[in-house]
């Protein structure tokens, strides 16, 4: 997990869902308050945390480029649910395969492109087994990953989008 880390961001329930398995979490960005950190710090789960804090774009493309699955763990709040966070395409772009709250924008880019899972980001159990389930496959890791590569070099994008802009300006000034 990559930006600011808060509860509403999901961070107690990335934490939670890790405990369980065999994997660790990397956390990089910074705590959003001295309380969240040290409530954070308190969970079981802590010890299979890696909190790397603030670091460079260098740093966060190399933590991407090591890492397995990028997570976007939202709680459902009005400017959460129909928002495209950044991080999103940033994962898609690092060849990451997501796992993200399941809202329906969200669900449109994700599953519309095959590069990811939505669950319930109140449930840190589903978040888990979500990990498990593609740390458990390879094939499927990859198969995202590259789907979300795909999307973002063929949707996602500003030369994309800035013919969408410009056509627009175009019907506004006719």
């Amino acid at each position: 997990y990559i930006g600011s880390i808060s509860k509403s961001r999901g961070v107690f329930e990335m934490i939670n869902a890790v405990d369980p398995l065999d994997a660790q979490l990397i956390l990089v960005g910074w705590f959003e308050s001295e309380q969240v950190e040290l409530n954070a710090k308190k969970l079981n789960g802590w010890s299979k945390i890696d909190y790397r804090g603030t670091v460079n774009r260098s740093e966060v493309h190399e933590i991407m480029s090591r890492s397995s699955i990028g997570l976007v763990i939202f709680h459902p709040e009005p400017n959460h649910v129909n928002a495209q966070p950044n991080k999103l395409f940033e994962y898609m772009s690092a060849r990451l395969p997501i796992i993200a709250s399941d809202f329906p924008l969200w669900r449109e880019v994700i599953e519309g492109n095959d590069c990811g899972l939505c669950v319930d980001p109140m449930n840190p159990s589903a978040i888990s087994e979500a990990i498990n389930l593609l740390l458990t496959n390879p094939e499927r890791v990859k198969k995202f990953g590259d789907n979300g590569y795909r999307a973002v070099q063929e949707k996602y994008n500003w030369g994309i989008e800035e013919q969408k802009l410009l056509t627009l300006y175009n019907e506004l000034t006719k």
